[in-house]
């Protein structure tokens, strides 16, 4: 059952944390607030992917199982909301013309899986879900398709995708093979981070190339690297058989329904020449809350909530998922803009209509919702066995890990040098955000706390929570505290990287003499220390409790400023547009 796989002797927290974690949390009449399966009910029953030749095995649950969340063991309940913004939506005639091909490839794909389908799975619901996000994903194509054309700057992919070198040594640590092109090691990568957060230390080598083969069929619709994917791939599944279920006697259906629906999305955003606004607003006329649920399923972290792929769907379950795309829009806006990325949540909910007060509010309560929503999942795994929650946490290091990817400094710097109220706007955020980590804040959903900021509402008052203090004393006060030799909880060669990559985003960051040009530099300098970290971890050998313990704090130091003031870059594309860097 679930309670064996959060390990909460090795889950450390304070005294006083671990008493906010008792006395706070969600409503609790938004914990179980699922309604009947809506994948045989109209109007999906009419949609024409919903006819399967092949019925799935009865539910089964035996009683090895780490999970047992619904009927179908491995498969909870669709909450509400998500099946009602679901019912309500019916996409274009040009929506489902565009997606045609592609869906009925995907569902042939679920045939088969349903053709040896172990009862584990919901597999109806499973295609339900996916299905709409890429009918959601077309529709949004089409909408910004129909807007200004904009002046995409492809060096943001693929210039870049050549350099991240600093992954490879993690891939190969991971995974045992030679990740090539490296990049695809930040998949594997972002595993790990995820079982570092309840200490899941017995996830078996195949769950991490599986990963892998995620990471593919995301990036090779943005790169020229087609034949190296195709030559990892194919040197993957002769490396490790038991990525074959016969073979493993386990059923690892879950990674390949991802990595199929990536596979579609993918195809369609490449079927056509479409285009994107070069303003940050893509106008859809969409329910936020169908456009917050597709992106949820969209970014792929369904298939890292669980080992055993065991799929929350419920309120909470869902707020993890948002979780797992929020930070990375957040990171990301800067970029897609540039590239002519449609699906990022804050180019769908917040129109450019609002001065930079309102949009810093907007942000501020971004950032607290996920706050709220982290606290949330530590006390799911704390307390209820729950590890769903981990998909959230990795999000913001996971987005840091990938630094010159995404060029994080050299964007950074762009709008520090041309806004010289970027860090009281930073700080700003940083304060409004921590006055809303209260009860109320806690209480409510993430979805309902980014519809909140859509709307400009303000929370009732009440009491705040202190968990995150320690969280907050590093932000404001950056490593003083840090004076047992142990910062963060890692020592030794360990210790002094997370010592060196704070300094670097922290002091430095903040630092009023920095050289012209400073942010690739950081850049660079990120990787080099993450990818240093990959070379000790390589040359110990094994994936131990030490490299969980350096995953955990990284991610502290990626809710850091950094990722903080991407909130204020944020809030300054919203009201001004993107700003141009130099190449």
């Amino acid at each position: 059952m679930a309670e064996n796989i959060v390990n909460t002797k090795k889950m450390q927290y304070t005294d006083g944390a671990i008493k906010f974690m008792k006395t706070s949390g969600l409503d609790p009449a938004l914990e179980n607030d699922c309604g009947e399966d809506p994948s045989s009910q109209l109007p999906f029953i009419d949609r024409e992917w919903s006819s399967a030749k092949n019925k799935p095995y009865n539910p089964r649950a035996p009683k090895d199982l780490m999970h047992n969340i619904g009927p179908y063991p491995l498969t909870s309940g669709l909450a509400r909301w998500v099946t009602e913004a679901f019912q309500n939506y019916g996409p274009s005639v040009d929506a489902e013309n565009l997606v045609q091909p592609f869906s009925a490839e995907f569902h042939e794909f679920l045939e088969k899986e349903r053709a040896t389908s172990t009862g584990f799975h919901n597999l109806g619901l499973v295609e339900l879900v996916y299905q709409i996000s890429l009918e959601v994903g077309a529709d949004i194509l089409i909408a910004a398709t129909a807007m200004n054309k904009s002046n995409l700057d492809m060096a943001y992919h693929s210039s870049r995708t050549a350099r991240d070198e600093h992954f490879a040594v993690w891939g190969k640590l991971l995974t045992g093979l030679e990740c090539d092109p490296p990049i695809i090691s930040q998949f594997p990568i972002y595993l790990m981070m995820c079982q570092s957060f309840s200490f899941e230390t017995n996830a078996s080598q195949e769950n991490y190339v599986y990963s892998t083969m995620c990471g593919i069929d995301w990036v090779k619709g943005k790169s020229a690297y087609s034949d190296r994917f195709k030559a990892y791939k194919e040197r993957a599944h002769k490396s490790i058989p038991r990525l074959n279920d016969k073979l493993s006697g386990e059923d690892m259906s879950f990674w390949r329904i991802s990595s199929a629906y990536l596979d579609a999305i993918n195809k369609t955003e490449n079927s056509r020449n479409f285009t994107a606004p070069n303003q940050s607003f893509i106008k859809t006329n969409m329910d936020p809350h169908l456009l917050i649920a597709a992106r949820a399923f969209d970014g792929g972290a369904t298939a890292f909530m669980c080992r055993d792929g065991a799929a929350f769907f419920d309120n909470q379950g869902m707020d993890s998922l948002i979780g797992s795309t929020l930070p990375n829009d957040v990171m990301d806006l800067h970029t897609d803009i540039m590239t002519g990325e449609t699906r990022n949540l804050l180019r769908l909910l917040y129109p450019n209509n609002l001065n930079i007060e309102q949009n810093l509010k907007t942000m501020s309560t971004v950032f607290s919702g996920m706050l709220c929503e982290l606290f949330r999942g530590h006390k799911r795994a704390r307390f209820c066995g729950r590890e769903d929650g981990c998909v959230a946490a990795t999000s913001p290091p996971y987005s840091l890990s990938r630094a010159r990817h995404r060029r994080v400094f050299e964007i950074m710097e762009a709008y520090v040098t041309k806004y010289p109220q970027f860090w009281d706007w930073t700080w700003g955020i940083y304060n409004s955000a921590k006055s809303q980590v209260t009860e109320a804040g806690l209480g409510e959903l993430l979805v309902t706390a980014l519809c909140r900021s859509v709307s400009q509402g303000i929370l009732p008052n009440s009491a705040p929570n202190k968990f995150f203090d320690s969280y907050f004393g590093m932000v404001e006060h950056g490593g003083a505290q840090w004076q047992d030799g142990r910062p963060l909880g890692v020592h030794g060669d360990l210790g002094q990287a997370i010592y060196d990559i704070h300094s670097l985003w922290h002091d430095q960051l903040l630092a009023t003499d920095k050289e012209p040009g400073w942010g690739r530099t950081f850049d660079k300098k990120s990787d080099v220390l993450f990818g240093r970290v990959g070379e000790i971890f390589s040359a110990r050998g094994g994936i131990t409790d030490e490299v969980f313990e350096f995953a955990i704090a990284y991610g502290h130091l990626s809710m850091g400023l950094p990722y903080i003031a991407y909130h204020a870059i944020d809030a300054i594309i919203l009201s001004y547009g993107a700003t141009s860097t130099c190449g």
